[in-house]
């Protein structure tokens, strides 16, 4: 019988490890382990890794967490009752780095099996709309540059994938801007709205939950696919790395999402998938806000069709052609993501033709055909 009866009503506090058996109570209030996801039968029987879970499912797994170091679940399987033992509900801190971090992962890439990536800490605090909420995305990166005259801006976006690297697209990191004389000068980590030093909700101030600081790190390395030309029309390898100079400080609001592994199937032609940035909105050239939207996968053959001038590869995957939805100037290299169990990165924002003009979808380059070339260059 399956052991998570009741996933509706969720709990807004987690459970930590009380004693030295690890008891904890499931978002259920069920009486639990708190141990690894691997050792919990019950969870793995249901949350399968293919399966697509609404909301509440969404909400139950992410607060079934009892650890951050290491991460671990807390678990109802063949829990053996404590006599005399109190387990209180106690909530984690949400600004506190030292109590969120989680542990390294084993390899140079986190593990979705284990939750270290893909995760929205709190997303049950989703509201909607194209503002995204305080710690949504937490993986996403600014792009900052400054020109010949010392002005900065951010004008590129990227994808945490663990603590010391950003995937984002080549173009960014080679072209004729820097050419001319801008310079790449950091990522921002962190941030939701650049207007802000420290970024809020909207709460009471009793309630408010505020981020912590946006981490600006500076590049050791960076690393364009050796197949990228910029003056190629087709945009082909349009994908590149940059080794942060230090690792980042993983908290609620700065972990890395997940890449596509050998089994991924990829989002088929009419699956809405996510995309978030900060560029242009249609309104001004570039939103303060982190923003997000939903658009459709596109049959590659339909794109090709559309983008019959150039030469659309298996590198590359298609999205949106829905009028005033896109990803726009100042998203390129950004993520387009799917969510089932975890988010995972299915593409890198490459090109368009204008933004948000119906009938034209946006390219993106797929970044299950790079992983192998993503493993073969990250080092510790």
């Amino acid at each position: 019988m399956l052991t998570f009866l009741y996933i509706g009503s969720i709990l807004l506090t987690f459970n930590n490890v009380v004693n030295c058996q690890e008891a904890c109570r499931t978002p259920n209030r069920r009486e639990g382990r708190c141990v690894t996801r691997q050792e919990c039968r019950s969870f793995n029987e249901y949350f399968t890794p293919d399966r697509i879970l609404n909301q509440d499912e969404l909400n139950f797994v992410q607060q079934s967490r009892c650890s951050f170091s290491p991460i671990k679940i807390c678990c109802p399987d063949r829990v053996r009752q404590v006599s005399n033992t109190t387990i209180n509900p106690v909530t984690i801190p949400l600004s506190t780095t030292s109590t969120t971090t989680p542990a390294p992962s084993r390899g140079l890439l986190p593990d979705p099996s284990n939750f270290e990536c893909g995760l929205d800490m709190l997303a049950d605090r989703i509201v909607g709309g194209s503002d995204t909420s305080l710690e949504e995305f937490p993986w996403f990166a600014l792009l900052n540059y400054v020109n010949r005259k010392g002005v900065e801006a951010f004008k590129c976006g990227g994808s945490l994938i663990n603590r010391r690297y950003v995937l984002t697209a080549a173009h960014c990191l080679d072209n004729e801007h820097l050419d001319a004389g801008e310079r790449f000068v950091n990522v921002r980590l962190g941030d939701h709205d650049t207007s802000n030093e420290i970024d809020c909700d909207e709460e009471d101030e009793l309630n408010r939950v505020c981020a912590d600081p946006p981490q600006n790190i500076g590049f050791e390395e960076l690393i364009i696919h050796p197949g990228y030309r910029k003056n190629d029309p087709n945009q082909h390898n349009d994908i590149a790395l940059i080794r942060l100079e230090r690792d980042a400080v993983l908290n609620l609001f700065v972990t890395p999402i997940c890449l596509p592994d050998a089994s991924f199937p990829g989002s088929r032609p009419g699956r809405r998938v996510t995309i978030t940035g900060f560029g242009h909105t249609g309104r001004t050239r570039f939103s303060g806000i982190k923003q997000k939207a939903l658009v459709p996968i596109v049959d590659q053959q339909q794109c090709r069709q559309k983008w019959s001038r150039i030469t659309i590869g298996e590198g590359q995957l298609c999205a949106g052609a829905e009028f005033n939805i896109d990803s726009c100037s100042g998203d390129s290299g950004g993520p387009l993501m799917s969510q089932k169990l975890y988010w995972t990165i299915e593409g890198v924002v490459s090109f368009g033709y204008k933004c948000g003009l119906e009938g034209w979808p946006g390219v993106y380059t797929r970044v299950s055909n790079y992983v192998d070339w993503i493993k073969s260059v990250i080092k510790q």
